[in-house]
């Protein structure tokens, strides 16, 4: 997790906003929707993400004003060190999940992780990765499956941490890579290929 993220202040924002999103969930539709949509502005994000729901215009303004007003800069700064850390050559990016707490803690957040990143992608606009490698699609479709991560059984040993961390690792590089087609800004990155086998061959927590 970037150290310019402080996912406490995050929920405590959205908490204040009167949101039932987590923190991994916010930033995992950030980051799908920086993905799809590299020039989208904070403004159009919260929007996006936070007001969705309104189907009524002059609602949106006005909400979307409140909003800026009482998030003043503390999501202006989440957003700009998650675009920071997806567009640099260090690769230090990291999902935003929570350090403590049990494993199925964990494994839930990263579960949400990744139904707000497949979000992400969808309130982009992307609906067909067609165009793209292979590998693309097969990313997508795995994080479908991690978006499922808080059904599955815990083993009860540390091969649930080793698992986690296999997640987060896969996650990690596999944003990078699905970035960097969709946005070539970067040097290209590869999904492990160990990663990207064990999910294949479902070797997970079931």
């Amino acid at each position: 997790m970037s150290s310019e993220i402080n996912i406490e202040q995050v929920k405590a924002d959205l908490i204040k906003l009167g949101s039932e999103l987590s923190p991994s969930e916010v930033h995992g539709t950030l980051c799908g929707v920086l993905c799809g949509k590299s020039d989208i502005n904070v403004h159009e994000w919260l929007s996006l993400t936070l007001l969705r729901e309104s189907e009524d215009a002059s609602q949106v303004i006005m909400a979307r004003d409140l909003l800026l007003e009482a998030v003043t800069e503390s999501f202006k700064s989440f957003f700009a060190a998650t675009l920071r850390a997806l567009s640099a050559n260090d690769l230090n990016f990291y999902p935003l999940l929570p350090e403590d707490g049990s494993e199925s803690i964990r494994l839930e957040a990263i579960a949400e992780w990744a139904q707000g990143f497949l979000m992400g992608l969808s309130l982009a606009g992307i609906k067909s990765f067609s165009e793209y490698p292979e590998e693309v699609t097969e990313f997508v479709e795995a994080m479908a499956s991690i978006s499922t991560a808080g059904d599955y059984d815990l083993a009860g040993d540390d091969s649930d941490e080793e698992a986690i961390i296999e997640f987060i690792e896969f996650i990690r590089m596999g944003v990078l890579f699905i970035n960097e087609e969709l946005n070539p800004i970067r040097v290209p990155v590869d999904i492990p290929d160990a990663i990207a086998d064990s999910l294949k061959s479902n070797k997970s927590m079931h």
